[in-house]
């Protein structure tokens, strides 16, 4: 068994999407402008693949390029994938084409998936090779063997240098809960949206494991389905037919036709390693501007020399658990005038995590972690230092004059203030009682979380890592972005161990083992004093970007003092909303019955469009990739004059507004009754922030549903609610920016810009301007700067496309300055990379230059857009710095609660002197947040509740 040799299967597709989209917000572009990232990604990943391995054979699995048996037996199958983007299909040519350079073998057989082909050739090979399948598809773990012939290597998280990581048939049983051979049974149950599978409607991962552990297969489940109760019995033997028919798409196939037949076996002399041409290969790498690649395997083929990109963390870490020697340590830092801090905690909820220890750094690799609380399995001789000691410590640190770094300070910064670490110094090892209690006394709390400000007048000063990244490369996109380990990997080339990795499933970090812990804290300490060196370099080489970071970093206190003081919500509103909703879409579903002549599952898109296209013959917008006519919004909206698309559309937005706000909102309040959200800074590309936890920004502005659940937004007892809200900010930078005369004069003159623009524009006085021409205009005012053309106009306005062009023409000749700024802000992206805003925010363009014209249209449109967003983000944020440094230097005592769009909405006593000091104080800090050659005008309104705003 030693001597046998190593096969590696490479599952090409599933490498090819998942480079292409880890590169999707910055690809790779050679010198056309063409995006590479696949090709880069997919050749790099051999390279080291071959360089860390050492596979004596490789082969590479490919898809059929015709539709394969499961699409016979189910016309739907996979059908919910996206199409393949256009700057991703003229890559696969180039990848086969370096393949056959390289004498790789690639097996394509029609009718099968590759899936079928890596099935096939693991199982006739896994008796004379270990076989190796490299691939992220979970439908693939069940190949894995007990015997250790089949191995899965899936994407890794630990060792980025390798890529890959193994999966055997214990870790599938750790993760699963089945062995591998059973995968396909659980798969059979759950279903798989991903490729369209059905499974049985009603039964969960959780559920299907629990009746594949019991019964042993599908198959055995339904001899004893009678025997389960309830109704998920029920489902179960409903969906009996789903439920076969998903195992026969589920299931491989093991006989693909891909031996020659006129030989017994396989012919793998033709997949060995010796036989790679990686000379041929590199050329053509070079050709397509791979120059990093294509050296990778020149050297591959003299030795298997490739450089990490990526190198393993071998920091020196510690534990501190001594007083004595955490004051040493602590002054050493101070001296050292920065250092790195982190802490541990029992809970994602600031408001009531305790904190379980504290990481420090000031020495690049290495780092110190104290613990608080020690998991119960740590020796009993070891203590911890108390909270209070250690705070005590920590204040020394905090009112010393040095840098501190932290990687998402608004966190760190909050769980010491709710562990008393502000409030309390004499005392502070007791948690505060504010957030655990209920406390009817809103006084008491806010005058607490006032006391936030304190971390930013110490001498110290906080150094935010992950707002610095995102002020410097705002263009990051997705959950994991700005996370400490990412931006490790790929601005400092270091990788460390995951939370996952140390902290099971459903555990905290309390009851992680101490030296584990102690290397995990301190080594993010480590991480975060590593990127504090690299960007606090970046950010004093461009004095605009440093003021943006300053900025930011002004405005993260009050972010944290909102987010602590939440806003009251009637729960009851909500309750009572949800009964009413709920009866409005059994309404509207019963209308759509009756039109249709039958029920149906209206949220099922291929249910509804047999309704509405087959059924009853409309005719869709566009199509899907099975042929059939889409059900998305824009495709319905464009048939919303039919009356049972108009109650679809109607179903669906309800529908959302009910699970999204109604249903869920009253289980985020706290015990006095107050919703937290959380405020992303780096949530944007543009500046504005976002939220999350409830996410604000998204509830309808103008329509009465959103206007519904606003109406839970109240004052407390003896309160009311202040709103102030930006009148056409984009508009108004828009004339700032453009210095368009027209644009500007009916800013400076007060007067109504929307039916100014139809004045000019139809060339009538203003007083004989009709509804349905301002409407027109005030759609393009607020169109044009997010790009919006012709055929969008034509759909917005119900009107032919020709008269819709007209109109934009029309439009740019009254405002021929506004043309001119667009022009010249698409010539400067061009030119430069990047858009500025009026603070000197800087946003990176991609694809500005791009031969794909779907791309190069996308990046002019956010050439246009970025910095008339991002100028309003500016202008919002340093209102809030000017409202926020007045109400402390007057003693007002309105609170600041939300910021959303452009909109302040702030929480005072309900009395008529506070109520005019307040709205005085707001409308003039707003109103003169910036110097604009049009003036900024603020609409401030009062009231019980946010619904009565606008």
């Amino acid at each position: 068994m030693a001597d046998r040799k190593k096969l590696f299967i490479l599952d090409s597709y599933g490498l090819i999407y998942r480079e292409y989209y880890a590169f999707m917000k910055r690809p790779l572009t050679n010198k056309n402008g063409e995006n590479i990232s696949a090709v880069h990604g997919f050749f790099n990943n051999i390279a080291l693949t071959l360089k860390n391995y050492k596979p004596n054979l490789m082969a590479v699995a490919l898809d059929s390029k015709t539709k394969t048996f499961r699409h016979e037996i189910f016309g739907d199958y996979k059908a919910n994938r996206k199409k393949t983007p256009d700057d991703l299909l003229y890559q696969i040519p180039w990848i086969e084409e370096i393949l056959d350079a390289l004498n790789m073998k690639s097996i394509r057989v029609d009718g099968f998936e590759a899936d079928d082909v890596i099935a096939t050739l693991a199982k006739k090979a896994s008796s004379m090779y270990d076989v190796f399948i490299l691939t992220g598809d979970k439908d693939l773990l069940q190949l894995i063997d007990t015997d250790g012939n089949i191995k899965i290597l899936r994407p890794s998280k630990n060792d980025k240098s390798k890529m890959w990581e193994e999966v055997d048939s214990s870790l599938v049983e750790k993760e699963w809960g089945v062995s591998p051979n059973k995968i396909c049974d659980v798969l059979s149950l759950t279903g798989d949206k991903a490729d369209n599978v059905p499974g049985v409607n009603g039964v969960g991962e959780k559920t299907a494991v629990k009746f594949i552990n019991q019964y042993g297969s599908i198959e055995n489940l339904y001899e004893h389905a009678d025997e389960i109760k309830g109704a998920i019995g029920k489902k179960v033997r409903d969906d009996k037919e789903n439920a076969f028919f998903s195992k026969k798409l589920i299931s491989l196939c093991y006989d693909v036709p891909i031996f020659d037949y006129n030989k017994s076996e396989f012919d793998f002399d033709t997949i060995s390693v010796e036989n790679l041409d990686f000379a041929l290969a590199a050329q053509k790498l070079k050709e397509h501007s791979l120059v990093k690649v294509s050296e990778q395997f020149s050297s591959l083929a003299s030795g298997f020399t490739v450089d990490k990109e990526i190198v393993e963390n071998t920091g020196e870490y510690k534990s501190i658990t001594d007083v004595s020697e955490l004051k040493d340590f602590v002054n050493e830092a101070i001296k050292s005038k920065y250092v790195a801090f982190d802490t541990e905690t029992d809970s994602l909820n600031t408001r009531e995590a305790n904190i379980v220890g504290f990481s420090l750094s000031y020495q690049k690799g290495k780092g110190v972690y104290v613990p608080l609380i020690l998991s119960a399995e740590c020796d009993s001789n070891i203590k911890c230092i108390s909270k209070k000691d250690a705070f005590d410590i920590l204040h020394l640190l905090f009112d010393s004059d040095v840098v501190i770094a932290m990687h998402n300070a608004k966190f760190d910064l909050q769980v010491l203030f709710s562990n008393g670490f502000i409030q309390n110094k004499k005392d502070s090892s007791l948690q505060l009682d504010l957030f655990d209690e209920q406390n009817e006394n809103d006084s008491d709390i806010f005058s607490q979380i006032d006391k936030f400000d304190d971390f930013f007048e110490m001498k110290s000063s906080i150094f935010d890592t992950m707002i610095a990244s995102w002020v410097i490369e705002p263009n990051r996109d997705g959950k994991e972005s700005f996370s400490l380990e990412k931006l490790c990997e790929e601005l400092i080339h270091i990788s460390g161990t995951e939370f996952s990795q140390i902290v099971e499933k459903g555990k905290t970090f309390d009851f992680v083992p101490l030296e584990i812990a102690s290397n995990y804290a301190a080594e993010d300490s480590d991480f975060t004093l590593q990127l504090y060196n690299e960007l606090s370099k970046k950010l004093s080489g461009d004095e605009n970007l440093l003021n943006v970071f300053n900025t930011e970093m002004k405005v993260l206190p009050i972010l944290s003092k909102m987010e602590l003081r939440g806003i009251h919500v009637s729960p009851k509103i909500l309750q009572d909303y949800e009964i009413e909703l709920s009866d409005s879409i059994s309404v509207l579903q019963e209308k759509i019955f009756n039109i249709a002549g039958h029920s149906f599952n209206i949220s099922s898109p291929n249910q509804l469009a047999k309704v509405l296209f087959d059924e009853m013959g409309l005719k869709g917008k566009k199509k899907t990739k099975k042929g059939t006519y889409s059900t998305d919004e824009e495709s319905l909206k464009s048939l919303s004059d039919n009356e049972i698309v108009s109650y679809v559309l109607d179903f669906r937005g309800k529908s959302k507004l009910l699970s999204t706000y109604v249903e869920a909102l009253p289980n985020l309040v706290d015990e006095n009754s107050r919703i937290h959200t959380s405020f992303i800074q780096t949530g944007t590309a543009t500046g504005r922030l976002s939220s999350r936890d409830p996410n604000l920004q998204n509830i309808p502005v103008r329509e009465e549903e959103g206007r519904r659940i606003r109406n839970a937004f109240t004052a407390s007892n003896g309160k009311v609610l202040i709103s102030a809200d930006y009148s056409q900010i984009e508009l108004v930078v828009l004339a700032h920016l453009s210095e368009d005369e027209n644009l500007c004069k009916a800013f400076i003159d007060g007067v109504d810009v929307h039916k100014s623009t139809a004045a000019l524009i139809y060339g009538i006085p203003m007083d004989e301007v009709t509804p349905e021409q301002r409407r027109n205009a005030k759609t393009f005012n607020f169109g044009i700067m997010y790009g919006m053309g012709p055929y969008r106009l034509a759909q917005d306005l119900k009107i032919g496309y020709k008269e819709a062009n007209d109109f934009i023409n029309s439009y740019f000749e009254v405002y021929s300055g506004v043309k001119k700024f667009f022009d010249k802000t698409v010539a400067d992206a061009l030119s430069t990379g990047f858009t500025t805003t009026i603070s000197g925010r800087r946003r990176e363009i991609k694809n500005i230059s791009s031969s794909s014209a779907i791309l190069r249209e996308s990046a002019v449109r956010i050439s246009k857009n970025s910095p008339i967003q991002g100028s309003a983000a500016d202008i919002v944020k340093k209102s809030m710095l000017d409202v926020d440094k007045a109400i402390k230097e007057t003693g007002c005592k309105a609170k600041l609660l939300l910021q959303v769009h452009d909109e302040l909405i702030f929480e005072c006593d309900n009395n008529e002197k506070d109520i005019s000091d307040t709205i005085a104080l707001v409308k003039d800090k707003m109103e003169h947040a910036f110097k604009l050659n049009v003036p900024l005008r603020v609409s401030i309104e009062t009231g019980k509740n946010w619904g009565e705003f606008h």
